[in-house]
């Protein structure tokens, strides 16, 4: 029998965000080499959460420009995401 599986925690996508920004990245920049609109990487900033594939872009991007391993990327502790805790109801 599968043990059931405890939601991955929520990234925080405005720390990455910030990370970019630290890197000399502004909103406009990142949307340019990612190919995602500046409104979607605001309201993502604003706290919305990108689709999976969106997602995981801006993460390799983030893993790149900051030389980070995937393993680095910012989570909120003691958070998962929205869509997760909505599947547990």
């Amino acid at each position: 029998m599968i043990k059931p599986i405890r939601p991955a925690p929520a990234i925080d996508w405005n720390a990455i965000f910030l990370t970019l920004r630290r890197e000399g990245y502004t909103v406009r920049d990142v949307a340019d080499i990612v190919g995602i609109p500046t409104s979607t990487i605001k309201g993502w900033m604003a706290g919305s959460e990108p689709r999976h594939q969106d997602g995981e872009t801006i993460i390799q991007f983030w893993c790149e420009a900051a030389d980070r391993p995937r393993e680095s990327v910012p989570t909120i502790e003691g958070f998962t995401s929205h869509l997760a805790a909505r599947r547990r109801n």
